[in-house]
């Protein structure tokens, strides 16, 4: 089966083990004990078969059908309603406007010292370029904060709900674990209710590790989905992307 992505995560189990000693009539004595030991299990994202990407394109289209027999509004219905009446009230966009002007005036500032070379730039405009640069990042972070207000009133959208319902698809679908030198779903099932089904006995367990497998397939199952991802290597940032969040 080819793979997309692979990842260890080790568990503490409790395992027997023999040591051999003699004793004082030179017999060989086997003691048994037990002791706990981290043990690596392996996972994997499976590449999806075009069969499989066909099944999740119908799936997603059938939510998107749900969610607006629902009273979900479709994006490009959302985006047409705030074209028409605002996001932001009248102060909010006043604010927005001068944020972004003050951001830009910054900047053609910051172009006049930067096309100097450096030796030909004076100490003083060393300086306020370092302080330009620093006041364009605060201003970028309250900018960012009406884009994020802006782009989570997308969230409700038929679509939003549908993408994320295809991610839980991909998730039950593309999950696997290596034991014994095979290769077994994490989330067995013929159907998707049986799948979610397992999905909810194997969270039910209230185990820990469970739930740190199940986070990063999660994770890397988004990732995939979001950022295109189609080889190994281009889930290198993941770990640290899951680090952040964590």
């Amino acid at each position: 089966m080819k793979k997309l992505y692979q990842f260890e995560i080790s568990k503490e189990v409790e395992v027997e083990t023999q040591v051999e000693s003699k004793n004082e009539a030179g017999e060989t004595v086997i003691v048994k004990k037990k002791e706990k030991q981290l043990l690596p299990n392996k996972f994997f994202i499976a590449k999806p078969s075009r069969n499989l990407i066909d099944q999740c394109s119908l799936y997603n289209s059938a939510e998107v059908s749900k969610g607006l027999k629902a009273g979900l509004l479709s994006v490009y219905s959302l985006d047409k309603k705030y074209r028409e009446e605002g996001v932001f009230t009248e102060e909010d966009n006043t604010k927005y406007k001068a944020l972004y002007g003050s951001i830009l005036e910054l900047l053609n500032e910051s172009q006049v010292i930067v096309k100097l070379k450096e030796e030909e730039r004076s100490e003083q405009q060393k300086e306020r370029l370092k302080k330009i640069t620093e006041e364009i990042t605060a201003l970028q972070a309250k900018l960012s904060e009406y884009e994020s207000i802006k782009n989570n009133l997308y969230n409700h959208s038929a679509e939003y709900r549908a993408r994320n319902m295809s991610i839980v698809w991909w998730l039950l679908h593309l999950s696997y674990k290596e034991e014994g030198g095979k290769e077994i779903q994490y989330f067995p099932g013929n159907t998707l209710e049986e799948k979610l089904k397992s999905y909810d006995e194997l969270l039910d367990l209230g185990d820990p590790f469970i739930k740190q497998v199940t986070d990063k397939f999660m994770y890397a199952v988004s990732f995939w989905m979001l950022n295109n991802a189609e080889k190994q290597e281009d889930f290198a940032n993941l770990d640290d992307l899951i680090e952040k969040k964590g």
